[in-house]
């Protein structure tokens, strides 16, 4: 998934995209799969980016070629008029059950974002293999990166140890730590 949508992302626009609300795509979150009762976890990945002025169906454009590049149909739909206009590129399979990149040409804002299918198991457990701790400090995504760019590479491991990237504010930290 995370690979995936940097291909779509870059494909966009090769910048420095922003991890919406800490969605970095690592940190597994609680899910119920169809109506059984059974619980699992699932991972959500959010990118956003202000593009003003570009012409918001030249960017769906992009996007599908991007998924298109990963073997994946897509969707555009355009909906609404003036500052009520949206246009959206909804791909369902490969990197992830459902990506959608967002467009909103009143205020240039781009989101992309991807989420897996429930997968059986346990958020919890899964959360403490990827942040190497038992219990989750409330903070704890502050070692999520704050940005995906051109020289980004997935990363699905952050230690207790690990780099911060976010001061204690909740501001970014530039330049973002490498991780090493």
């Amino acid at each position: 998934m995370a690979t995936g949508v940097h291909s779509v992302i870059m494909a966009i626009e090769p910048t420095e995209w922003s991890v919406v609300d800490g969605a970095y795509g690592a940190h597994p979150t609680g899910c119920q799969s169809g109506l059984s009762e059974e619980g699992g976890y699932r991972l959500v990945a959010v990118r956003g980016l202000e593009l003003p002025g570009r012409d918001p169906l030249d960017v769906a454009a992009a996007a599908s070629e991007a998924f298109a590049s990963l073997g994946i149909e897509s969707v555009t739909t355009d909906r609404g008029q003036a500052d009520a206009r949206e246009v959206t590129v909804v791909a369902e399979g490969g990197i992830a059950e459902r990506t959608v990149v967002t467009i909103r040409p009143a205020t240039g804002q781009v989101r992309v974002s991807s989420q897996t299918e429930c997968a059986p198991g346990s958020a919890h457990d899964l959360a403490t293999e990827v942040f190497a701790e038992e219990r989750l400090p409330a903070d704890v995504w502050r070692r999520l990166p704050a940005f995906d760019g051109p020289d980004s590479e997935p990363s699905f491991s952050f230690p207790a140890g690990g780099p911060m990237y976010y001061d204690e504010a909740g501001n970014p930290l530039q330049p973002q730590p490498t991780g090493d």
